[in-house]
């Protein structure tokens, strides 16, 4: 910091000081919110002929002269504001920051000068004096000290005057590589927003949302109203069935219609799926499949079904011995780690850049994805998403005038673990895992609701929910609520199927549920709760649809960097809570896609009357905010990390300052002790110079 001040005494019209010998004044005035976060301005004075006594007062002054205010009437609104950098800081940004990457302001990415169109308005610039075209900009922005302060392995902030519009300003968020750049966005950024009267215009919700109208009319294509049903005591199962090795012809028959019931008129998908495929035809098709022979396997039977519904893709679907759901895995190699500059990855190899060219004969962009190495560092890697292990990728790239082919595998994590709940430190780092929703394992549950509070306010927290198979909801639910001091919404545009068949296969479940742990209490409260709404719906039995829920979601504000590991063993309410958590501010999810089992759900219990077959239906239909069906891909991390990987990267990231925490400006300590101390020293010093030469 001193060489700023000390640097800054000199007569130019280029530092925007006052010179009494060439009299120039300064256009503008300069304010600076430097790497630590002190906001200093300053107007130097100098003759040709300056005494000690000047420099002294000079010295008092910029100790106790803090911040130099720009015209009062300046307004910064989400409308007369823009982002200004070139395309590789600009990709960097968004890949890497979260909070960049909802920023809602207009982002012009430029090749050459500032567009005239944008000049009448207040402006971000991101970028350095050296970067790619912005680099000029810069230059003729801030003066010589403050670009010499940039080059020195710093990042700052700085706003000035727009030389081409009264009443606009412009900040500059510069830093002496691209991750401070980043880091130099990031903070300014978030102190403008905390200090404009629109904050909610400046950013674009983790979450898409449409009008409810819209969402009514998508929902009602996808119901499916059932005609009569069948009586109480026809749904009822037996709790002690075991499945036989073999069933008639006769039976598996009468076995396939009880099943094309129960799904017409008790499942929540029926209508969805018709648009996938025929269930008239699948029955059809089974019936004819069964005449081949008078005896049946149940091993064969149910792979018959399978074979004829395999249109069905629900990850809570099942029917004998066949759960109906694939995944899209993540499938990656992380042995090359590429850069992106200027729209084109590169990557490094036998002493040479490269240039990636194409893979797999198409644009790269599809095959690439940002992630982290395991020094925590911002990159780029190759991968795809399959429910198959996918072929090697063929990657042509060129340096120079070479040109290089290469065949590249890609791998799939294998993450596991044995804990069900933990609370660690990892370098002062927090980490809460939890690996499962499930009331069973109560006493876990509530060890992991006990962190929520103590936790509020931290830097930064890890959760670890990889491999969380779900469960009950409210668990997640209650987390966040505790945490935030704020009630999250069900993410989920919801409506559930009321019939004679959904009743009963709640009744089932819950009755099984109960006489396999009776110390549960939640299963027995489920039962009765059941049990009472059949009664109800006995008084007037038409099979309907419930009231449509649609969520007002809002975001939740939030000062800890939250970060949460994901992977394809995330499910159902694993997923649901990664609903609650997207509706907080200050949250990055790292680590692979989650398993998409969450828009049927919850399942009910039925059986087939003679194979004995388990059906898992569900009753009722959850769509996210923005209508989309994630069923068999879930949700997309931030940053896409092998799963087995994810823990350890995230800590290196956190203490390279790959991900860093959002505090915003204002809120941090004034001057910094180093260049406190270094001005004290000097105007004591100069003090007791004068003294002794009597002035």
């Amino acid at each position: 910091m001193s060489e700023i001040y000390s640097n800054a005494v000199y007569s130019c019209k280029r530092y925007h000081l006052r010179c009494y010998t060439c009299n120039n004044r300064p256009p503008r005035l300069t304010t600076l919110i430097t790497k630590n976060h002190i906001k200093s301005g300053f107007i130097l004075h100098a003759k040709e002929l300056i005494t000690m006594k000047r420099i002294l007062t000079i010295l008092i002054a910029v100790l106790i002269f803090t911040y130099v205010p720009l015209d009062a009437n300046i307004e910064l609104t989400a409308e007369n504001t823009v982002v200004i950098s070139n395309e590789t800081d600009e990709s960097f940004c968004r890949d890497f920051s979260i909070s960049l990457k909802r920023l809602s302001l207009e982002w012009i990415v430029i090749e050459s000068e500032i567009p005239e169109y944008v000049k009448d308005k207040n402006m971000i610039i991101i970028g350095g004096p050296d970067a790619e075209y912005i680099g000029d900009i810069v230059k003729e922005t801030l003066s010589w000290s403050e670009e010499r302060y940039l080059r020195k392995t710093q990042y700052a902030v700085f706003e000035k005057e727009n030389p081409w519009a009264d009443n606009r300003v412009i900040f500059v968020c510069a830093g002496s590589d691209r991750l401070l750049t980043k880091r130099a966005a990031e903070e300014g950024i978030l102190y403008i927003i905390k200090n404009v009267h629109d904050p909610e215009k400046w950013v674009v919700y983790p979450f898409d949302t449409w009008s409810s109208q819209k969402a009514r009319t998508y929902v009602e294509t996808l119901q499916f109203i059932p005609d009569e049903e069948l009586p109480k005591d026809d749904l009822e199962i037996d709790i002690e069935a075991e499945i036989p090795e073999y069933i008639s012809l006769k039976e598996a028959q009468e076995d396939t219609e009880y099943l094309f019931y129960l799904l017409s008129h008790g499942y929540s998908g029926y209508e969805y799926f018709r648009t996938k495929g025929d269930f008239d035809q699948a029955k059809n098709n089974i019936l004819e499949r069964l005449k081949a022979k008078p005896m049946w396997s149940t091993q064969d039977f149910s792979q018959v079904i399978y074979d004829h519904l395999s249109f069905v893709h629900d990850g809570h679907f099942r029917v004998g011995y066949h759960w109906y759901h694939t995944h899209e895995d993540f499938w990656c190699n992380t042995s090359y780690e590429l850069e992106k500059t200027g729209g084109e990855y590169t990557f490094t190899a036998d002493n040479a850049v490269w240039t990636v060219v194409t893979v797999n004969g198409q644009p790269p962009d599809e095959f690439v994805f940002p992630s982290l190495n395991a020094r925590g560092k911002p990159v780029y890697i190759l991968g795809v998403l399959s429910q198959y292990s996918p072929e090697p990728v063929i990657l042509e790239a060129t340096s120079g005038y070479e040109q290089k082919k290469l065949e590249i595998q890609l791998y799939r994590s294998d993450f596991t673990s044995e804990d069900i709940f933990s609370e660690d430190d990892y370098n002062g780092i927090p980490v809460v895992t939890i690996r499962t929703f499930f009331a069973t394992y109560t006493d876990e549950l509530e060890q992991f609701l006990e962190t929520a509070e103590p936790y509020n306010g931290e830097k930064y927290l890890i959760l670890d929910i990889r491999g969380n198979e779900g469960g009950h909801s409210y668990w997640g639910e209650t987390w966040v609520t505790t945490f935030t001091g704020e009630k999250p919404h069900w993410y989920f545009t919801f409506t559930e199927l009321v019939s004679r068949t959904t009743l009963m296969g709640n009744i089932n479940l819950f009755l099984t549920f109960s006489e396999r742990n009776p110390k549960v209490d939640i299963f027995r409260t489920r039962l009765k709760y059941f049990e009472e709404e059949m009664d109800s719906f006995e008084m007037e039995p038409v099979p309907h649809w419930g009231s449509l829920y649609i969520p007002d979601l809002q975001l939740i504000p939030n000062t800890t960097t939250v970060i949460v590991l994901t992977d394809r063993g995330v499910m159902s309410a694993g997923e649901a809570f990664i609903g609650y958590l997207r509706q907080m501010e200050n949250v990055i999810f790292v680590g692979e896609n989650t398993y998409g089992g969450i828009t049927f759900l919850p399942f009910t219990l039925h059986q087939l009357p003679h194979s004995k077959f388990p059906a898992h239906l569900a009753c009722s239909l959850h769509v996210p905010a923005d209508l989309e069906i994630i069923e068999e891909r879930g949700f997309y991390p931030d940053l896409w990390v092998p799963a087995d990987k994810a823990l350890d990267y995230v800590v290196e990231a956190v203490e390279t300052g790959t991900i860093s925490a959002q505090v915003p400006l204002e809120s941090l300590p004034a001057p910094s002790a180093g260049c406190g101390t270094i001005l004290v020293i000097a105007v004591i010093v100069l003090y007791s110079i004068l003294r002794k030469s009597g002035q």
